[in-house]
């Protein structure tokens, strides 16, 4: 009696090692394929062409903000410098939307900010916000601005056909949806560097 208890025992064991082992091949089969990606994307350089908004007419002190905002894949993170100008001098709110559409004059075609869960509003530093959360960007007294700034754990291909939007006012870095950083003054559809 006691061998065909042992026996179905060790038939059981044998069963769940083996679903242990294909979940956990599935899961490194995942992560490789994530790591693969990564470095594939490794050095890939994609830029957003900044113009101003159709409606940035209204806002005087806004009307012609241009520039470039350029996306690279370091590693697991994507490191992001813009360079924009024809700002009003102080903080603009600059952020990564959803959507590549900007039709609409005001850019609200774009969406709301690239957020890859269900996340609050915040700043790039602050232990909850949307993936797109950048902060400000800060002009000069010449309208000049320039942005440094890491977005970590991101993939440059996740990002690609999104728009980078520059908004009238400062960030807030708190408050839903958008920081209470105004209209939308600029944007451009991050595009693959060919």
């Amino acid at each position: 009696m006691l061998r065909p208890n042992l026996v179905r025992l060790a038939s059981v064991l044998v069963c769940i090692g083996f679903l242990a082992g294909c979940e956990m091949f599935g899961k490194d089969k995942k992560d490789s394929s994530s790591a693969q990606k990564m470095q594939a994307d490794a050095g890939k350089v994609a830029v957003a062409n900044i113009q101003p908004s159709k409606a940035a007419a209204t806002q005087p002190a806004n009307k012609n903000v241009t520039g470039t905002a350029t996306f690279t894949q370091v590693g697991s993170d994507v490191h992001v410098v813009a360079n924009l100008s024809g700002l009003s001098p102080g903080k603009h709110g600059f952020h990564i939307h959803q959507k590549g559409d900007l039709s609409d004059p005001a850019l609200v075609s774009a969406g709301p900010h690239y957020d890859v869960g269900k996340h609050k509003h915040g700043g790039p530093e602050t232990p909850e916000h949307h993936a797109g959360d950048m902060g400000n960007i800060t002009a000069d007294e010449s309208g000049h601005a320039m942005v440094d700034v890491t977005l970590p754990n991101a993939q440059l291909g996740a990002l690609v056909g999104k728009s980078v939007i520059v908004h009238a006012g400062e960030d807030d870095m708190k408050t839903d949806p958008a920081g209470n950083s105004g209209g939308r003054i600029a944007g451009g559809v991050i595009e693959m560097k060919k």
